[in-house]
C-alpha cells in the first residue's frame, strides 16, 4: 500500500467522520440546481464568505474547495 493512501486512511479512521467544512461544501454542492453554473455559483459564494468573514480562519478550507470550481483568480 501507498504510505500517502494509509496514512489518509488511518487518519480518517481516527477522525471517524468528514470535516465540517467539507460537509458544508457537499451540502452545498448538491443543493444547487441542475444546469446551474457551478463555476458562476461558487464566485458568488466566495463573495459572500469575502464580504462575511474576510480571512476567518474557520472558512478559509471552505473558500479553497470552492475555489477550485471558481477559477484560479478567486485562490489566495
Amino acid at each position: 500500500m501507498i504510505h500517502g493512501v494509509w496514512l489518509h486512511n488511518n487518519r480518517a479512521a481516527a477522525w471517524g467522520t468528514i470535516p465540517a467544512q467539507q460537509r458544508a461544501f457537499e451540502a452545498w454542492l448538491v443543493s444547487l440546481p441542475p444546469g446551474l453554473d457551478i463555476e458562476l455559483a461558487a464566485r458568488r459564494q466566495i463573495a459572500e464568505i469575502d464580504r462575511r468573514l474576510p480571512g476567518h480562519p474557520d472558512v478559509q478550507y471552505l473558500r479553497l474547495l470552492l475555489s477550485a470550481f471558481a477559477g484560479s483568480e478567486t485562490a489566495h
